[in-house]
């Protein structure tokens, strides 16, 4: 069959959030007076959802709390989208594939509300439906959110592809039953990436439409 969608991871794919991540995580832990992360730590602690993302960045021993989250949470829609750029490249290739008529879609770990909000903002022209975690759905690698991204595409696993820049990408587009491309530009280089499962990498946005292109004409 032929790609006719693309599920995209958000942070480290379309978007360098990393430098947003970076201060609202270091915001978050000024206020309750821990000792702020540097951005290479930031950098290893994302991939996995905000609830996580605080839980690592917390001084050892110290437990993730309910109070603590929902200071994450407020700084993260408070903050988000204040240092965020597209990757070079990104904008182009999402128009290309819109006039092609290649579905795309956003499927992040970011809160549900935060993801719509980076989709309003940045992609709402080009993109045509973007999901964040969500109550009662399980989060990445599981393939609840992929399925509902398909579900509303009215798209199949074998006609998708998914693009990510991290190992839990690679588990999610496995677990959707479906290629899966991995970015070099994003937060795990791709030594790691091969550590952990990957198999397809893309160097420029614009070797997915390429990549995609040779797929189809191998129908």
């Amino acid at each position: 069959m032929s790609i006719k969608a693309v599920l995209f991871d958000l942070d480290g794919t379309l978007l360098n959030t990393l430098p947003d991540l970076h201060n609202i995580t270091n915001i978050t832990l000024r206020e309750l007076g821990y000792p702020e992360r540097s951005m290479e730590e930031v950098r290893m602690f994302v991939g996995h959802g905000a609830k996580k993302l605080i839980a690592r960045a917390l001084p050892e021993g110290v437990e993730l709390t309910d109070a603590v989250l929902e200071r994450m949470m407020a700084n993260y829609l408070k903050y988000q989208n204040k240092l965020a750029v597209l990757y070079e490249g990104i904008e182009e290739l999402l128009l290309e594939l819109k006039t092609r008529g290649i579905q795309s879609a956003i499927v992040s770990n970011k809160p549900d509300a935060a993801t719509i909000g980076v989709w309003k903002k940045y992609f709402s022209e080009t993109i045509a439906f973007a999901i964040g975690a969500r109550e009662g759905m399980h989060i990445k690698p599981h393939p609840d959110q992929a399925n509902e991204a398909m579900r509303v595409l009215g798209v199949r696993p074998e006609d998708c592809v998914y693009v990510g820049d991290s190992d839990t990408d690679v588990a999610t587009g496995a677990n959707a039953g479906m290629e899966t491309l991995s970015v070099t530009w994003g937060f795990r280089d791709e030594d790691f990436l091969k550590e952990h499962g990957a198999k397809l990498f893309i160097h420029d946005p614009a070797e997915i439409l390429q990549w995609i292109l040779e797929k189809n004409n191998e129908e």
